[in-house]
């Protein structure tokens, strides 16, 4: 079950982050500044202060990349936070288990 949880949550990771930034592209992709109604390009994204014109699908794409890029690393939290797959609360306990003044070093 463990070995199952960590491929899932390394895919929903990397899924993530790879969502993530195709959406992200789409301020560094060379669209106008002004609308192109012709061209269907009247779908403004603001860019630090400047518009770039967008078409609907390409609207929608970058609004769904976001979103599951969002859905994706939520997914990954819970099932770590589930099933722990690689192991990171039981490391936090043995870290806590030594006393704080306990520094190993002085007489």
């Amino acid at each position: 079950m463990k070995n199952a949880a960590k491929v899932i949550g390394i895919i929903c990771v990397a899924g993530a982050f790879a969502t993530f930034f195709f959406g992200i592209s789409f301020y560094y992709r060379g669209f106008p500044s002004r609308p192109q109604p012709e061209l269907g390009r009247t779908y403004p994204i603001n860019n630090h202060g400047f518009p770039l014109y967008l078409t609907k699908q390409e609207g929608l794409e970058q609004t769904w990349s976001f979103v599951l890029a969002g859905m994706l690393a939520v997914s990954a939290a819970v099932l770590d936070r589930f099933f722990d797959a690689f192991g990171n609360r039981s490391r936090e306990a043995f870290r806590k288990r030594r006393q704080p003044w306990n520094h190993r070093w002085g007489p």
